[in-house]
C-alpha cells in the first residue's frame, strides 16, 4: 500500500474498506473532512486490485472501498487475512472539486494494460456517505426472541434479547450465515447458569449472546488480538463484561465447560477434535460452523469417535454441526 498513513479496514459481508488514519473519522468511521465527494468506481480482476487501488490513491483518492463485483461467496477470512473476490469493484472517493473526466482519462493512461473492466463516476453528498455506510447495517432478527442491533439503530423489539453489535475490525456482525447459524443454535440451548466457551470468538458476538441469554460464565479465545479487543468492547456495550473471560490461550479455561461453540474453518475444526473433547464436560454440547455443506461429512467422521451427533442445520451453503460429548448418560 502506498504512503505511510495507517490503513483502517472494516470487514463486511461483501466489502473491504481502506482509508486514512482514524483521527479523521467521526463516530461512525467515515470521513468528515469535506461536505461533498466524487466517487470513481472501477471494476477489475483480483490480481489487478492492488494496482488499481494504488493508482487511485496516487491520484488523490481519500479512501478506497473494495467490493465484490459479482456476488461471489467467500470463506470467513482467517485472522490477519483479507482475501479478495475474483472480480473486484474498487471505489475511490475524491473531494467534489476533482474533475471526473480528467481522473478517468488519467486512470486509463496509468492503467493501459487492460486492468480496467468498467469505470464510472458520480457525485455524493457528505451526509449521504455516512447514510450509505449505516444503511448497509440494519437490525437482524435471528430467532423469535433474539436480534442483532447496530448501536445507531433502535431495537425493533425492546422485550427481546438485543445484541448491540457494530461492524468493526473483527469478524462477526451477525450477517454471515455461519454466525446466524451459531446464534440460532445458542438460542435453542438452555444456557441458564451454564459455562460456555466461544472458541475463535471474532467480535465476541456469540459469547455476548450466550451471556445475554443467561450463561453464568463465557470464556472467549482467539489467536487474533483484534478479536479479543473487540470482544471486550462488545461485552461492555452489552453490559455483560463480568460474565466474559477473555483468554489469550485456550489453556486459560478453568475446568470443563457445558457448551462450546466454534465458528471457524474446516481445517482447524478437524485438528481440534481432541482438544474440544478435553474442554467439554460429560454430555457437553458442541456447535460447530464455518463449514460448507459438501464438507460436513468430513467433519462428522472426525467427531464420531468422542461425540454423538445431535443435528445439522443449513443456511445458504453453510452448515452448523451439533454434537454431544459421549459421557455416562447418552440418553440425556
Amino acid at each position: 500500500m502506498p504512503g505511510a498513513a495507517p490503513i483502517f479496514i472494516i470487514w463486511k459481508k461483501s466489502w473491504v474498506y481502506r482509508e486514512l488514519p482514524v483521527s479523521v473519522f467521526n463516530r461512525c468511521g467515515v470521513l468528515a473532512m469535506y461536505d461533498d465527494y466524487l466517487l470513481l468506481k472501477i471494476t477489475t480482476k483480483r490480481e489487478k486490485a492492488e494496482t488499481v487501488e494504488t493508482a487511485l490513491l496516487e491520484l488523490g483518492a481519500l479512501s478506497c472501498t473494495l467490493q465484490d463485483a459479482v456476488d461471489t461467496p467467500i470463506h470467513e477470512p482467517a485472522p490477519g487475512q483479507a482475501p479478495l473476490w475474483p472480480d473486484v469493484e474498487i471505489t475511490g472517493m475524491f473531494p467534489d472539486t476533482a474533475d471526473s473526466t480528467l481522473l478517468s482519462h488519467l486512470m486509463e493512461r496509468q492503467l493501459a494494460g487492460g486492468d480496467i473492466s468498467a469505470m464510472s463516476s458520480k457525485k455524493l453528498q457528505g451526509q449521504e456517505w455516512e447514510r450509505v455506510w449505516m444503511d448497509d447495517f440494519a437490525p437482524l432478527q435471528i430467532s423469535d426472541n433474539l436480534w442483532v442491533v447496530p448501536s445507531f439503530c433502535e431495537a425493533p423489539d425492546p422485550q427481546a434479547v438485543n445484541l448491540m453489535i457494530d461492524p468493526g475490525l473483527a469478524f462477526g456482525s451477525g450477517t454471515h450465515a455461519t454466525t446466524t447459524l451459531c446464534l440460532r443454535w445458542l438460542a435453542k440451548q438452555d444456557l441458564s447458569g451454564k459455562v460456555v466457551l466461544d472458541y475463535g470468538c471474532g467480535s465476541g458476538i456469540l459469547a455476548v449472546a450466550a451471556a445475554c441469554m443467561g450463561a453464568a460464565k463465557v470464556y472467549t479465545y482467539d489467536i487474533d488480538p483484534q478479536a479479543l479487543t473487540a470482544t471486550v468492547e462488545n461485552a461492555e456495550r452489552n453490559n455483560v463484561v463480568e460474565q466474559i473471560v477473555v483468554c489469550k490461550k485456550d489453556t486459560e479455561v478453568i475446568g470443563k465447560v457445558d457448551l462450546l461453540v466454534a465458528n471457524i474453518l474446516l481445517r482447524p475444526l478437524l485438528d481440534l477434535t481432541g482438544r474440544f473433547a478435553q474442554l467439554l464436560g460429560d454430555d457437553g454440547r458442541l456447535g460447530l460452523s464455518g463449514v460448507l455443506s459438501e464438507q460436513v461429512e468430513l467433519l462428522a467422521n472426525a467427531y464420531s469417535g468422542e461425540f454423538q451427533h445431535c443435528e445439522t442445520s443449513m443456511l445458504d451453503q453453510w452448515v452448523l454441526y451439533s454434537a454431544k460429548k459421549q459421557g455416562k448418560n447418552l440418553s440425556a
